[in-house]
């Protein structure tokens, strides 16, 4: 520890004494229309050309670079389809060197035009910035379909990943586009108002308005537009209706002028569409929900729904806004979301738990569940530079949900295939309501001297939510041949307010670093009640059971300061901090009978970046950092849950705090010469007191808390804080051009090792995953009458449990993907897309290939081809399902979704485009 903590002073203070020097600052428009040019490249070169320093303009069009300790200097700039600007400058012996105007490429503009189809993209930092030009699609394509051909994407439902990293945000010229979700975008914009996508790592919102780069990212997709496609209208509507009385109607409609943008959003549909997308049928296919202990972390998506299993019916409306005030000072951006589901959820699932020795537990289950819903939600963005020293930034956002469940579960334990133990079959009718108010707001001052500020943020949670649910419950015994009945009320209401305070006070050391200081205060209040009361079946009278009912309040005070250091000079970027955390976590038990658990948890939290650029197209970075995480009331709440008899779960109110390691590193290169990438990613993480899990299968009749019965074969979980939780991920891609075929080639691979511990029987289980996931894709790049993308990836799965050898297990699954589309004739088009999914290793059951066929067959009306007609045939081959497997850390769960069924539909689609209509920056 104490090398740790010399290093960390070392890099605080190897450069504390070099003297301040001062920051030369200036701003890149275009000459034409006075627009800034974000992403511009700036070079300071001597008399001799060597460069000497190299920066590229923000996404305000403004950029800044040390003092060259010359008496002159000279100032190069470049941007994609600009003539370069060269210019000598005496060094001033002020900071700003003013604005600089660059002229549009004439004559030859369409020459680059012509090169840009062969010239990929470039790295810049830490952006990776990719020419749309690059990568052709067929005529109305969206923004998804043009991403999902560049290197190192993967997509998913609404997941995004690139370059093995889940995608947090996408932006539309650097704004936000229906908050933080990254589908809209990619589904509602099209292809041709885009000129490039940028993939980079956005700083955080403090980072943002004080300078400081104190190392925390998130992955981000940034959507820039072509500036004359920034005036006018755009979108589509469409509506359709097919065999089953199946149906799909929506559209999306964008007015954009300049900074002043609107957008529009509607669907409704009974064909498992669940968010904003004319085309994309694929959430019809099915999936499957992640399973096991541990937790999740970050908050979700503020617009659309989480993809869900079964089938939806989905009504849906959204609208969203960006607007530029005081003289483009202010941008106030916000979006409202409203959506209306039926769900039906028909699934079949199995289990082996994994047990000491050779003893083997078998556990089937049988599910059918309605579940209605409808949420609001409002988000609002803030961002106001009131003056040179003066900045805020305010994010409030409402959420109301309110929804109604039916749930008809059949289970039953099994020593093996043949011989039952008990049986469960169960109703339960319930209906939820629940309400949020969340705001983040942040205020930096500037000082005089450049670097030196200070800044305040402030964030509060408050949430509320309230639950009724009615369970009605037969229970079959088959060893003793008894059967009993349970007729249940749960009545539950949570209460939550979280505050976090933090301030921040950062100064410059030398013209190339900075120092932060920080205090944070946090707490987080919650208040649960669940009142649970049942009768006997031949009684009326309801009677509450005090061994089930359970009031609770819940205190996490956290107070922390830390000290952190950023450089920033050339080719290399770093940033470290080390805080100090002091958190107390202080719970009382109201009901049955008072019981306070309260402890103190003392860390010091490290952190550290490094990044460098090694060339001009290869970047690294290399990140650690440690992080805690406390359990949450439902994990401390030491109440019974019992609304599957057979499989009963409760809280455990002596966890600790979690404590995780997390190391990673990542390489990037893209030869814009040759259009060759190249991307790895490596990582992995440590956790001590990982909260996992404990199971305990009852071997007997046995009562939990000498009141709850559990049946011989029945299930208790609980949390449990468990030690040797590790993981291992790697991920990387190569793609290049295949001149001959006009298309781009790519390879990839990733692989995943974890050891995630569980109790069972009070025996400490290690399931240890390996998983190998090769894949190849190839995209087209022919043109708009003809494209196509294929891929395939596989994933081969070595499973090893430290307590039974006899569960160890391989299984391969393999996900293929063809997407054709060909525009023949005449404006006749047919467009299909073919999914492959390929299990093997499962079991006799579930081993099989399925194949899921889609096919269009449409015509675009002349002469503008605005109007479509076109006949869709979902599941052509009649084969559509969905098979999932989970692996905890005691059981291996092999399940059967029920999906959509084919169908063929008649649709009208109108391509809305109108643009050049006076747009302005």
């Amino acid at each position: 520890m104490n090398k740790i903590v010399l290093f960390i002073f070392i890099l605080f203070f190897v450069h504390g004494n070099l003297k301040s020097q001062s920051i030369l600052r200036g701003i890149v428009e275009n000459k034409e229309t006075s627009e800034t040019l974000p992403g511009a490249y700036v070079f300071v070169k001597n008399s001799a050309g060597d460069t000497l320093a190299n920066t590229f303009t923000d996404e305000k069009g403004q950029f800044q670079f040390a003092k060259p300790k010359l008496p002159s200097f000279i100032l190069t700039i470049s941007f994609i389809g600009f003539e370069a600007f060269e210019k000598a400058i005496a060094t001033p012996s002020g900071s700003d060197l003013g604005t600089f105007e660059m002229v549009e490429e004439g004559s030859l503009l369409e020459t680059y035009e012509v090169e840009a189809a062969t010239m990929t993209g470039e790295m810049k930092g830490d952006t990776l910035s990719l020419n749309a030009n690059a990568f052709k699609t067929r005529s109305q394509a969206s923004a998804g379909e043009l991403i999902r051909k560049m290197p190192g994407v993967v997509m998913q439902g609404n997941t995004i990943e690139v370059q093995g990293e889940t995608v947090g945000q996408v932006l539309v010229d650097g704004e936000p586009f229906f908050g933080d979700d990254p589908a809209m975008a990619m589904q509602n914009l099209p292809v041709e108002i885009i000129d490039r996508i940028e993939f980079l790592d956005q700083i955080s919102v403090q980072a943002q308005l004080t300078g400081f780069d104190d190392g925390e990212t998130i992955k981000t997709i940034n959507i820039i537009t072509k500036k004359e496609k920034r005036g006018g209208e755009f979108g589509r509507m469409f509506a359709g209706y097919g065999t089953d009385d199946n149906y799909l109607v929506g559209g999306s409609v964008n007015f954009f002028n300049g900074a002043q943008r609107l957008t529009f959003l509607g669907l409704s549909n009974n064909i498992n569409q669940q968010n904003f997308s004319a085309d994309d049928l694929t959430g019809a296919f099915g999936s499957g929900e992640q399973r096991g202990g541990g937790r999740r972390r970050g908050e979700s998506n503020p617009l659309t729904t989480g993809e869900r299993p079964g089938v939806t019916n989905t009504n849906a409306i959204g609208i969203n806004f960006t607007d530029k005030f005081d003289e483009g000072k202010a941008k106030l951006t916000g979006s409202y979301f409203f959506n209306e589901s039926t769900n039906y959820l028909n699934r079949n699932s199995s289990r082996e738990y994994i047990l000491s020795s050779d003893s083997l537990q078998l556990y089937d289950e049988g599910r059918n569940d309605e579940n209605y819903n409808q949420n609001h939600r409002l988000d609002l963005r803030l961002d106001y530079d009131i003056s040179e020293k003066h900045a805020i930034i305010w994010r409030p956002r409402l959420r109301y949900e309110k929804g109604t469940s039916i749930s008809r579960l059949s289970a039953e334990n099994l020593f093996n295939s043949n011989t039952p133990i008990n049986e469960t079959q169960n109703n339960t009718n319930s209906k939820n309501e629940s309400f949020s108010f969340l705001s983040d707001f942040i205020y930096r001052y500037k000082f005089n001297k450049k670097g030196r500020t200070l800044s305040t943020q402030f964030d509060t949670r408050l949430s509320e939510s309230q639950s009724d649910a009615r369970l009605v419950s037969v229970n079959r015994d088959f060893q003793s041949s008894n059967t009993d009945s349970l007729i249940q009320n749960s009545l539950n209401n949570a209460n939550s307010f979280n505050y976090e305070f933090e301030i921040e006070y950062t100064e410059p050391i030398g013209e190339n670093s900075q120092l932060r200081l920080e205090y944070e205060l946090g707490n987080d209040l919650g208040t649960t009640n669940r009142e649970v009361s049942q009768r006997e079946m031949e009684s009326q009278l309801f009677e509450v059971d005090s061994t089930l009912t359970n009031k609770f309040e819940n205190s996490y005070l956290q107070h922390e300061v830390g000290l952190g250091y950023s450089y920033n000079k050339d080719k290399i970027r770093i940033y470290s901090s080390f805080d100090y955390q002091v958190s107390i976590l202080d719970s009382d038990r109201l009901f049955p009978g008072f019981q306070n658990t309260n402890r103190t948890f003392k860390n010091f939290v490290p952190r550290m970046v490094f990044m460098y650029d090694l060339n001009e197209n290869t970047n690294i970075r290399l990140y650690y950092r440690g992080d805690t995480d406390a359990p949450s009331v439902s994990q401390l709440q030491d109440v019974i849950d019992n609304s599957n008899p057979i499989q009963i779960s409760m809280g455990n109110p002596d966890l600790e705090q979690e404590y995780e390691h997390r190391l990673y590193t990542r390489i990037r290169n893209v030869d814009p010469e040759t259009s060759k990438s190249f991307f790895m990613y490596m990582g992995g993480s440590v956790r001590s007191n990982y909260l996992g899990n404990a199971t305990y299968i009852a071997s007997q009749d046995t009562l939990i808390q000498g009141d709850v019965l559990l049946r011989q074969g029945g299930q208790l979980s609980r949390p449990e804080n468990l030690d040797k939780y590790w993981d291992l991920r790697s991920y990387f891609s190569f793609g290049f051009p295949l001149n001959f075929m006009k298309s781009n080639l790519e390879l990839s691979g990733r692989v995943n090792y974890s050891n995630q511990p569980g109790l069972i029987n009070g025996q400490t289980n290690y399931n240890k995953n390996l998983g190998i996931g090769p894949g190849v894709g190839v995209s087209s790049n022919l043109g708009e009458d003809i494209d196509f993308n294929i891929s395939t990836r596989g994933n081969y799965n070595i499973v090893r449990s430290s307590l039974q050898e006899n569960q160890n297990n391989n299984y391969y699954t393999q996900s293929t993907r063809l997407d054709l589309y060909w525009n023949f004739a005449w404006g006749f088009f047919l467009s299909t897309n073919v999914n492959n999914q390929w299990y093997t290793g499962l079991g006799e059951e579930f081993d099989q290939s399925v194949w899921l066929m889609n096919a269009d067959l449409g015509y675009r009306f002349p002469p503008n081809q605005k109007f479509e007609l076109k006949v869709t045939v979902f599941d052509l081959l009649n084969q559509n399902t969905s098979i999932n497997r989970n692996v905890t850390d005691v059981y291996i769960e092999n399940e059967r979704t029920q999906v959509l069924q084919q169908f063929f539909m008649l649709s009208l689609t109108y391509n809305l485009r109108s643009f050049g209509q006076g747009a302005r920056p």
